[in-house]
């Protein structure tokens, strides 16, 4: 998807467990949605992991849930919620704008079963398609466009890890994505009223698998995950205002496979360093519309990080992390010609700082917190985003009651 020129427009603007449930189901029911100026484009961003622990730590996603073979720790039944918060302040020239952003995140759960097995499952976001632009106003128009993205991708898991010796853990996920997006363009006078809006909505879906690994030990953790190639179908229907039929289109999208390495170091028992590296090789996508294939024109990038944890004591962790990426996709920006609109791209760069820290809960387990601030830049928009992720961490914790006489 591509939109025309976009311009910005000034616009803006110890815990209890009741307590903790309260600070969550607050964030959660909240209802703006996430943006970004750069979504208006490709698939979308590739959303985090949606566990606060980890985004402190500057998100090594194969240290995260969404490695299938994580799960070497103790064989207990947990679960866990993330509720997000976000905001993105773009500019463009002497142009600002704000968007705003909250909620849920992610949720995943695992629960132990015979021979050393476990039993998990989950759901996440994977792409982003949320946006809010304006497109620039040409001298030979009465009109500009306004155009509203909204939508995203999402990743239905399940899977099975078996523990091998305590240190090492094997797994698969079978993941099911489904999700959709719905594009509003309304045209606007230059009075000020919308004359129309014209409607693109689109469908996806696909079913894949994952395959994970990870070694921890005291001292020294690696872990890796590889996602094969993902074919998504698609269907694609625009409403144009003013036109009697319709169009629907069905079309085949193929990204190549990715994978994910991390590596955690532990020198004291205080003291923790995390890497982790992403490479998302998808220089080779393509679209397939009638029999007919072309490429999408990404990018082969990867993403790299490092965080650092340390303990001020058993319960009071405190994360800083640093993570840069390039965007598979560019931004795009059109320049005018006498009859057609030449595309012009550049690079998206992200350079990011990430802070965390974890809250315990008595008889029930953590909340996680983390706090994100993310520079993006291309030659023609720069955004600054802030991102806030709590997530509710239970781990089972009781035991089986004897029953004793005079109770």
């Amino acid at each position: 998807m591509q939109t025309e020129n976009c311009r910005l427009r000034s616009r803006g603007a110890a815990l209890t467990p009741r307590f903790a449930f309260c600070i969550l189901i607050s964030a959660v029911t909240s209802s703006v949605h996430a943006q970004s100026f750069f979504n208006s484009r490709g698939l979308g961003e590739v959303s985090p992991a949606g566990e606060a622990r980890i985004a402190g730590l500057a998100e090594p996603s194969a240290l995260s849930t969404l490695n299938p073979g994580i799960f070497v720790g103790p064989n207990q039944t947990s679960f866990h919620v993330t509720a997000l918060a976000a905001a993105a302040l773009g500019t463009q020239g002497s142009n600002t704008r704000l968007l705003r952003d909250a909620r849920p995140g992610a949720f995943g759960m695992a629960t132990p079963l015979p021979l050393g097995t476990r039993l998990f499952g989950g759901i996440n976001q994977k792409f982003g398609q949320d946006f809010d632009v304006w497109s620039e106003s040409l001298a030979d128009t009465a009109y500009r466009r306004h155009i509203i993205g909204r939508g995203g991708i999402y990743a239905l898991r399940v899977g099975l890890a078996k523990s091998l010796f305590d240190k090492v853990c094997i797994g698969a996920e079978y993941n099911h994505l489904l999700g959709g997006s719905r594009e509003n363009w309304r045209f606007e006078t230059n009075t000020g009223d919308y004359t129309s809006t014209d409607t693109i909505e689109v469908d996806y879906s696909a079913n894949t698998f994952k395959v994970g690994g990870s070694f921890q030990n005291r001292t020294f953790s690696l872990a890796a995950y590889y996602e094969p190639p993902l074919n998504l179908g698609v269907r694609r229907y625009k409403h144009v205002h003013g036109v009697i039929d319709d169009t629907t289109r069905f079309y085949n999208i193929s990204l190549p496979q990715s994978y994910s390495l991390a590596a955690a170091i532990s020198p004291t028992d205080r003291v923790g360093l995390d890497l982790g590296l992403t490479v998302y090789p998808w220089h080779d996508a393509t679209i397939t519309r009638s029999d007919t294939t072309l490429p999408l024109g990404y990018r082969n990038v990867w993403r790299g990080s490092i965080g650092v944890e340390y303990e001020i004591d058993s319960l009071h962790p405190v994360r800083v992390g640093y993570s840069r990426q390039t965007w598979y996709y560019d931004a795009s920006h059109n320049v005018s010609g006498y009859i057609i609109f030449e595309p012009v791209t550049s690079p998206i760069t992200e350079n990011n700082i990430h802070l965390g820290t974890s809250v315990p809960i008595p008889k029930f387990g953590t909340l996680d917190l983390s706090g994100e601030v993310l520079l993006r830049h291309s030659e023609f928009l720069d955004e600054v985003a802030g991102r806030l992720m709590l997530t509710l961490s239970y781990s089972e914790a009781w035991t089986r009651r004897t029953r004793r006489w005079g109770y």
